[in-house]
Formats: C-alpha cells, sequence, structure tokens
C-alpha cells in the first residue's frame, strides 16, 4: 500500500519534512503549507470512496467471492489502511513545525502500510497459476485459500516491516525554536544506508522483479499451441480464455500503475542517501513532495481501474448503487 527507503516510513513518514524544513528555514511558511494537505485531502476522498465501494460491491454479491476479488478486496482493505493511517498525519507535517502525535504513533505511521506489493506479488502469481493450470487451480484457488493468503499478507508484510519502528522515534530538534521530530535513527550513517537498500529491495525490487517473472511466463504459456476442443466445449473455452485474459490485463494494468506511482519515491530516495552530487534544497523538497503525491495517488486509481476495465465489477456496481433507489421508486 510504501518505502521511503522504505515506502511505509518516507512516503508515509514525516522524517525528511522536518529535515528538510530545517534546511529551509528562511521560507518559514510556503504554499505547500496548504496546498500539499489539499492535494492529500482529495486523494484521502478518492482513495476511501473508491475502495469503499469495491469492498461493499464484493461483499454484497456472493458471485464475486472468487480469488481474484478477494485480492483486490484485500488490496482495497490495504488502500484504505494507508489512507486512514498515514496520509492524514504526513498531511499535518506541512502546516505544523511540530510532530505533535507522540512516539508510538511516529512509529506506528511508518510501519503500518506495507501490504500493497505484497498483495500485487500475490495477484500476479494468482494470474500465472490460472493461466499455466487452468484445470488444476480450479481446486486450490477458492475463496478460503485466497481469504489465508490475504491473513499470511498482512502477517508477512508486518514481519517484513519490523525494522522501520525499532529505528523510527521522536527526537527534539531546533526550527524556529525547540520542536519534536518524527525521524529515522541509526547508530552511523552505514547503518542507515542498509536499511534504505533493505526496506527498497523487500517492499519495492524484489517483488517487482517476482511480478515480471510471473508474467514473462504467462506470456509464454499463452503462446503455447494447444490441443483445440470442440464443438460447446471449444466456445466454453475460448469465453474461459477471454475471461482470464481480461483479468489478467487489469491486473498487469494495477501492477504497472503501481510502478509508476511508487518509482519516483524509491528513486528519489536512493540518490538522496547514495549521491555524492545530491543538494537539498528547495528545489529537490518540491521534487520530493511531487513524488509523495504519486505514491498516494496509488491508493485511489486502483477503483478506477477496476470500474473502466473490469465489466463484471462495473454491473455489479451499478445493480448495487441502483438498488437502493429503485426501492423508492417502487409502488
Amino acid at each position: 500500500m510504501d518505502s521511503s527507503g522504505n515506502s511505509s516510513n518516507d512516503s508515509c513518514q514525516p522524517t525528511y519534512f522536518c529535515e528538510e524544513n530545517a534546511i529551509t528555514h528562511d521560507i518559514p511558511y510556503l504554499v505547500d503549507a496548504w496546498l500539499v494537505p489539499l492535494v492529500f485531502a482529495l486523494i484521502m476522498v478518492i482513495g476511501l470512496v473508491g475502495n469503499s465501494l469495491v469492498l461493499y460491491v464484493i461483499s454484497k454479491h456472493k458471485k464475486m467471492w472468487t480469488a481474484t476479488n478477494l485480492y483486490i478486496a484485500n488490496l482495497a482493505m490495504t488502500d484504505i489502511t494507508f489512507l486512514v493511517c498515514c496520509v492524514p498525519f504526513t498531511a499535518v507535517l506541512y502546516p505544523l513545525p511540530s510532530w505533535v502525535f507522540g512516539n508510538f504513533m511516529c512509529k506506528f505511521v511508518s510501519y503500518i502500510q506495507q501490504a500493497t506489493c505484497v498483495t500485487l506479488t500475490v495477484m500476479s502469481v494468482d494470474r500465472w497459476y490460472v493461466t499455466a493450470y487452468p484445470l488444476r487451480s480450479l481446486q486450490y484457488r477458492t475463496p478460503r485459500v485466497a481469504t489465508m493468503v490475504s491473513l499470511g499478507i498482512w502477517i508477512g508484510s508486518f514481519l517484513v516491516s519490523l525494522p522501520v519502528p525499532l529505528h523510527t522515534q521522536t527526537s527534539v530538534g531546533e526550527w524556529h525554536g525547540p520542536q519534536v521530530f518524527c525521524t529515522e535513527s541509526f547508530p552511523t550513517a552505514a547503518h542507515k544506508k542498509v536499511f534504505i537498500i533493505y526496506n527498497f529491495l523487500a517492499v519495492y525490487m524484489l517483488p517487482l522483479l517476482m511480478i515480471c517473472v510471473c508474467y514473462l511466463v504467462m506470456l509464454y504459456q499463452m503462446g503455447r499451441p494447444v490441443v483445440e476442443p470442440v464443438d460447446q466445449l471449444q466456445l466454453q473455452t475460448e469465453h474461459s480464455v477471454a475471461v482470464r485474459a481480461r483479468v489478467s490485463r487489469m491486473v498487469l494494468v494495477i501492477v504497472q500503475l503501481f510502478v509508476l506511482c511508487w518509482g519516483p519515491i524509491q528513486l528519489f530516495i536512493l540518490v538522496q542517501a547514495f549521491s555524492v552530487h545530491f543538494r537539498q534544497d528547495y528545489y529537490t523538497y518540491k521534487v520530493k513532495i511531487w513524488a509523495h503525491c504519486m505514491s498516494y495517488s496509488n491508493s485511489c486509481i486502483n477503483p478506477i481501474v477496476y470500474a473502466f476495465m473490469g465489466a463484471n465489477f462495473l454491473n455489479h456496481s451499478c445493480v448495487t448503487l441502483s438498488f437502493p433507489f429503485s426501492l423508492g421508486v417502487k409502488t
């Protein structure tokens, strides 16, 4: 759902904002003090409405209780958790000079959202499995298995993120008077670089490589010749293949959007940590704000993808939303 060196750390966490504020002390009140929270609020409203609708539609229609849709529901829950537990606290950092939520929330906000890329990886593996083994997958791709896998995603994500709260804490600094900052703390600069590399690999690059492998294998499998069935079975098979291909395209678009939205902040963190030519000034600060807005927008884009690429989801949404109104029209 990030990685500031770690998605959940830098994108969600005020660490660098605090440091950069100290650097730009000659501009104590910037336009981003109100503009960025406004953008974050817009992202949050759209994301909460869209993802809540996804959960509501799936929960109301038992025909949608499939493995793929349960993974989509898990992704929506991940986005909602991120929007509620992370975005508001980050937005408040811009108008306020100090972290006001205490040490526990400093650790919690940095820790809470690591499940998005793991969910996308599982969805990609699921698409490969159903493409490579369409008959065998019927036995294992059940709502029960998908629910257990989703639970495992949350547990695994929290375990992977365990170093984040261990190295995140509040500290007192100076910026137009004494202030409290929520920041990362490391024994040495080398520890910090190792931490950044770990988070980059764990929550972005390794899942992304696995996703790419899954889709490359899928393309290979779909390009292989198959024995054509006959008569009515052929029509059923062609329909099944078309449905699987449409769902796979939708998952691929979701993955691509994840890469585009989270890529800028990941690259920024790496350049900031390892480039000897990196300069912390107001211009790089604005680039980082843009990168954060891109990463946060990922949490409100997915429902739009479902609406435009998932015909089944769109149809069920229309039925679900029109049902209360149709009750009022009946006589």
